[in-house]
């Protein structure tokens, strides 16, 4: 099932970010705005706080057998880490298991836990292959959270969407969306992880954040619901080291992060280079935390990966065909919000630099519906080239937040690489792009 944009867009941009204020509310029944409120919400909030409990309730039969999990949890941004989510706690695998301490952060990458008891500090990919974490990340229900989209998973393919009636958690009023994503035993089921057959999110209606969300597996004859809930949330901005697990300097460093490539690993100024460990020796490393090269090349010497994509027109665009030309590429996806402000500013550099060996190309990254996402692009007016061809770009180029704007020049080098954040609005990245592409035709 779609999230409309543009809906969203009319209906509530006026609400997103630190300073949304509303006297009264009016609950909707429109249960994609009120996802599409949060999603803006959670990318603009710079951070905050608060206690969190999660747990599973169910048949007595399974009773015994079900998670618990409790603590603080900080939501930020890292400097090295980007977007992340710490949990400081204690979790059970089971109900009569003894409690287990966690220092934990997600990032929409990896993972990273402190083991105190085996004085060592963990780094793992966070994929569905990476073995050896703690059962307590899978127990981590919000961490969708750091993801572009929010809600995408739950709602792409669902089969319905719902507004229930609004509920008080933890002193806040919020809206609830109940989402059916498929019926059991349905041959829709994607992966383990996707098991649940029903998801509530319970959204703030004042900030548009989440407060709580119950996964449940109604089997029929079992039914078990896992919820993670929030105690008041403190609308502050952690600092860094409350975004940071325990890092004591006698700790041994252990990643299985994979290694960069080549080229990447030498003509990028923020490719993070790891000290290798020996799991076998006593080695410990002074510094845990990954340290960057102590030469680093300058933004001008940073070479564009290779890249190849396909243009809504049908062209392939890759590194030798962009031989000569300016290259823009604007990394924005329909389910942006902060896009619906960028687009227009990137449209208007098209006409700025109009007949001048300048190639803008807009990303559209991530989309459910291609088909829909071109309709709307082609009724928009915006002038620079479509392309529903690049999601494999955005790791290569570190297009980690949305919208982005990477300006390459004539030569095949970086001149410029920014993402909207507290500092940088969507005009400042505009013109901060503007300046880049007049540099880089002189």
């Amino acid at each position: 099932m779609r999230l409309s944009i543009h809906r969203l867009f009319i209906s509530s941009i006026c609400l997103i970010g630190m300073g949304l204020s509303t006297s009264t509310h009016a609950q909707t029944d429109d249960p994609a705005a009120i996802l599409e409120a949060s999603a803006a919400a959670i990318a603009e909030v710079p951070g905050f706080n608060a206690q969190f409990q999660m747990k599973g309730v169910g048949a007595a039969l399974f009773a015994d057998t079900l998670p618990s999990m409790n603590g603080q949890l900080f939501f930020g941004t890292h400097e090295e880490l980007g977007r992340v989510i710490h949990c400081i706690g204690e979790a059970k695998d089971q109900q009569n298991a003894v409690p287990q301490a966690i220092d934990i952060v997600l990032t929409s990458d990896r993972y990273l836990w402190t083991d105190h008891a085996k004085q060592e500090i963990y780094e793992r990919p966070n994929n569905r292959t990476s073995r050896g974490t703690p059962p307590a990340f899978n127990l981590v229900l919000i961490q969708s959270m750091l993801m572009d989209a929010p809600f995408q998973n739950d709602t792409d393919g669902s089969l319905s969407m719902k507004v229930l009636a609004q509920e008080t958690i933890a002193g806040s009023l919020c809206d609830v969306v109940e989402i059916n994503r498929f019926k059991a035993g349905s041959s829709k089921r994607r992966s383990p992880s996707d098991s649940y057959t029903d998801v509530r999110w319970y959204i703030g209606t004042q900030d548009k954040l989440p407060r709580k969300v119950e996964q449940i597996t109604d089997a029929g004859l079992v039914k078990i619901t896992l919820l993670f809930q929030f105690g008041r949330i403190n609308l502050i901005e952690p600092s860094q080291s409350d975004l940071d697990i325990a890092r004591p300097a006698s700790y041994k460093f252990i990643s299985t992060m994979p290694k960069p490539k080549n080229e990447s690993s030498e003509n990028d100024p923020n490719e993070i280079k790891y000290q290798p460990v020996d799991n076998n020796s006593d080695q410990s490393i002074p510094t845990t935390r990954p340290t960057i090269q102590d030469k680093k090349p300058t933004a001008r010497e940073r070479r564009a990966p290779s890249y190849s994509f396909t243009t809504s027109s049908g062209i392939t665009i890759n590194n030798d065909s962009q031989s000569d030309r300016v290259t823009v590429l604007y990394f924005w996806g329909s389910w942006c919000v902060p896009c619906n402000d960028q687009s227009p500013l990137v449209s208007d550099i098209v006409n700025k630099f109009n007949n001048q060996p300048v190639d803008v190309f807009g990303l559209a990254i991530r989309e459910a519906d291609p088909d829909q996402t071109t309709d709307d692009f082609n009724s928009s007016g915006f002038n620079y080239i479509l392309s529903l061809d690049a999601d494999s770009l955005v790791g290569p180029f570190k297009a980690r937040v949305f919208p982005s704007i990477v300006v390459i020049n004539k030569s095949g080098v970086i001149v410029y690489h920014k993402s909207l954040n507290k500092d940088v609005d969507v005009q400042e990245l505009a013109s901060g792009a503007e300046t880049a592409i007049t540099d880089a035709l002189e």
